[in-house]
């Protein structure tokens, strides 16, 4: 693939950097933790527009340590499935979870 695109972040290779376009609602999340992801989020500078890059992910799909804008975060791919994000360059290759 050589465009840029919209995905969710827990879907975004390593090392390709983004930015954060929304945080969508989970469909098995409920209206109160999804607000509650939200604020969680918000609070660690998952803000739209916010530089974002996947640095590593844990072995059998574990937690995502994650750069936001310089802050290096770790969360889990259910939570990162919730930001969806724009790619900044073109790249080739598979996403994660391919």
């Amino acid at each position: 693939m050589m465009s840029s695109q919209t995905l969710p972040l827990d879907r975004l290779p390593q090392r390709v950097k983004a930015k954060i376009t929304e945080i969508s609602a989970g469909t098995e999340k409920t209206a109160k933790s999804e607000q509650n992801l939200e604020d969680l989020l918000l609070g660690l500078g998952f803000e739209e527009g916010a530089e974002i890059e996947v640095r590593h992910q844990g072995p059998l799909g574990g937690p995502l340590a994650v750069n936001v804008d310089g802050r290096l975060i770790a969360l889990r791919p259910v939570d990162a499935a919730a930001v969806l994000v724009e790619t900044l360059h073109p790249f080739s290759g598979s996403v994660l979870g391919s």
